[in-house]
């Protein structure tokens, strides 16, 4: 009996920490496979590579959690992107240019959210229209070229350090300490857990489940568009092909993290551990030299087996 509960037990401990296990050894294994792997300048890039794509990962962890998903994150980061370069360009104070682009894609987050929550839509389908919208309108305003020629300043907030850390880091860090301390201790983070996990008894506890969702679309958008602003900070230009096949990662990022694709379950520390995996795995097939195309299949499988994991952890749990 003891023997059978020890094996229960140490599959349970297996399931849970599957990602961190599988992390250390891809690691490993890609330390030993190539010697630049482990280097400080590499294991810096890859943070600063995900750095940008964890703060929209915020936003798509807690529409997870809420039951739904929004395929158009990359579209509102393109946006976002452009919106802040054209007032620049334009002549419009860095501080101003920045919180009016951030508020325009919140915007957005109003119109996917809203549609969502009060019509009682299929998010994943209002979401895939929204993309295809969201980027014609960052196309348009820009006539589908890049705008550049912004103040030196700009690109600073994006390529300075404090000490050893990127300041991109230093962003990643203190949003996900807030939005953590948010979805754990306050009201409103706990009522996005209520909704995923069950709508009518959230709706019994005096939860206004349309606000909820709504709220979490509207904080999401806001967090692509200064996602958008810090990415078109790095490169100097604002793209509106910028972001595109962000909605995978990040959904990918969560999931792999262990968020439940149907709601109720997930927290933003798995997210940035799933991120981080993603960005592993990408930076390891580059430096072992495989090709484009046979990185997406790998991807896609690894995608294809979190989903699977995700599947058989919440069997699990439910019949535990």
């Amino acid at each position: 009996m003891e023997k059978a509960q020890k094996k229960t037990d140490i599959g349970s401990f297996a399931m849970r920490y599957a990602v961190v296990i599988a992390l250390v050894v891809m690691c490993i294994v890609l330390a030993i496979l190539n010697n630049r792997f482990l280097t400080k300048a590499n294991i810096t890039s890859i943070i600063k590579q995900i750095s940008i794509q964890s703060i929209v990962a915020i936003g798509t962890t807690m529409i997870i959690i809420t039951g739904n998903i929004d395929l158009s994150v990359g579209s509102i980061v393109a946006f976002g992107g452009v919106s802040v370069g054209m007032m620049l360009k334009a002549g419009v104070p860095i501080p101003v240019a920045i919180i009016l682009a951030v508020l325009a894609c919140g915007c957005l987050g109003i119109v996917s959210g809203g549609v969502t929550a009060k019509l009682k839509l299929h998010s994943f389908l209002v979401t895939l229209a929204l993309m295809e919208a969201f980027r014609g309108i960052a196309q348009t305003m820009v006539n589908g070229l890049p705008v550049s020629g912004f103040p030196d300043s700009f690109g600073k907030i994006a390529s300075l350090s404090l000490g050893p850390v990127p300041v991109l880091v230093l962003y990643m860090i203190i949003l996900y300490a807030i939005f953590s301390y948010m979805m754990k201790y306050t009201a409103f983070g706990r009522s996005i857990y209520a909704v995923g996990g069950n709508q009518e008894s959230a709706r019994l506890s005096g939860i206004n489940i349309e606000k909820v969702k709504t709220l979490t679309f509207v904080l999401s958008s806001c967090l692509c568009g200064l996602a958008g602003v810090l990415l078109t900070a790095k490169l100097r230009s604002g793209d509106p092909t910028a972001g595109n096949g962000w909605e995978m990662d990040t959904i990918a990022g969560a999931i792999i993290g262990g968020t439940n694709m149907s709601g109720g379950e997930g927290n933003l520390v798995g997210t940035i551990i799933g991120l981080l995996f993603i960005g592993v795995l990408d930076d390891g097939m580059v430096l072992l030299g495989v090709s484009a195309y046979m990185q997406s299949v790998v991807k896609g499988l690894v995608i294809f087996v979190a989903v699977i994991l995700n599947s058989l952890q919440k069997r699990s749990s439910s019949n535990a």
